[in-house]
């Protein structure tokens, strides 16, 4: 997602990560880098959502960065 959406810089992805999901530890985010395909994942298991509402999340997720 980071790369598509043009983010160069990881820490400002990161930054905005830990804002919208403040339950994830700095371990968990550090281990999206690269890998943000591990996001529905992580919020499906930390915030225990279903597969359906977690999917949402990150999609919702994406978008917000569109916007800015």
């Amino acid at each position: 997602m980071n790369q598509e959406l043009g983010y160069q810089d990881w820490r400002e992805l990161r930054k905005k990560i830990k804002v919208k999901f403040d339950k994830f530890n700095d371990l968990e985010i550090d281990r999206l880098q690269n890998h943000m395909e591990r996001l529905t994942d992580l919020i499906k298991r930390v915030y225990s959502y279903s597969q359906t509402r977690a999917e949402q999340e990150s999609r919702n997720f994406g978008k917000s960065l569109l916007r800015r």
